[in-house]
């Protein structure tokens, strides 16, 4: 530790003493050179001696730049591998769908299945334009408030959304692809809500999709919403067909969530 620190002390001040003094050090190695190599009143073993030092100094600063060097990568490694990207393609959909475990790399997902939208149970039934839903490949997921259970009665209205396993920890949501399913007319709205500790703190942002087939949608949800999505609880995701007088549940899609787990 002692080591690593007087590592980092040098490190500075030398870099220090060359934006300071950069014209005055380049001076002062070229001249110490040039006597060890012409100065006809030293001996040749003296010159050497000199050279030598001169060399091993040049060498320790070497290794205590490279050792700052190395400790600043890694906790730059460290810090970036806190944010992951979700990506469900490792959960088996060889039945076309598949439940999400709970949890999944730290986060509940409620309201979604896991689908691979290329099964040969869904031809016919997905369209070939919607087979982009899976931006990683075979998997994505599935949505639709529609998935909750029949029959349950609550006093509000239940969409997917996703949460950390741990109630002690919040997340940063920083990116996701989404799409809505086949869109014959009108158009589908796209609808995100974040909650943070706060019973009035949440976050909003929604996106509409014209009638058709449609690209995945790459959203950087802080470049699209202006907004910072941090210290989430959970956020909720649907999507609302409209025609006309008519407005009802629709299907979405979606893909590699880039996520960050903080603990409180």
């Amino acid at each position: 530790m002692l080591l690593h620190l007087l590592c980092h002390f040098i490190a500075h001040l030398a870099t220090a003493l060359v934006h300071l003094q950069w014209n005055d050090l380049i001076r002062v190695v070229m001249t110490m050179t040039f006597q060890c190599l012409t100065n006809s009143g030293e001996t040749v073993l003296r010159s050497s001696l000199k050279l030598h030092s001169l060399l091993l100094l040049c060498f320790a600063l070497g290794l205590c730049f490279n050792a700052v060097s190395a400790t600043i990568s890694s906790e730059q490694i460290l810090l970036q591998s806190k944010a992951q990207t979700l990506k469900f393609d490792d959960i088996n959909t060889s039945s076309g769908f598949a439940d999400i475990k709970t949890p999944y790399n730290g986060f509940l997902f409620e309201g979604f299945f896991a689908f691979n939208p290329a099964h040969p149970r869904f031809k016919g039934i997905i369209s070939s334009h919607d087979l982009n839903c899976a931006v990683s490949k075979p998997n994505a997921l599935y949505g639709t408030r529609d998935n909750f259970e029949s029959g349950q009665t609550s006093s509000f209205e239940r969409r997917p959304s996703i949460r950390p396993a741990n109630r002690n920890e919040t997340f940063t949501l920083h990116a996701f692809s989404i799409k809505p399913l086949d869109v014959p007319l009108g158009l589908v709205t796209i609808n995100l809500q974040g909650f943070r500790s706060a019973a009035d703190d949440s976050l909003e942002w929604s996106v509409d999709f014209p009638a058709g087939f449609h690209d995945i949608l790459y959203v950087q949800i802080e470049e699209f919403s202006k907004q910072a999505w941090t210290g989430l609880r959970s956020v909720e995701l649907w999507a609302d067909f409209h025609h006309g007088t008519v407005v009802m549940d629709w299907e979405f899609c979606l893909d590699d969530i880039s996520v960050e787990l903080t603990m409180d």
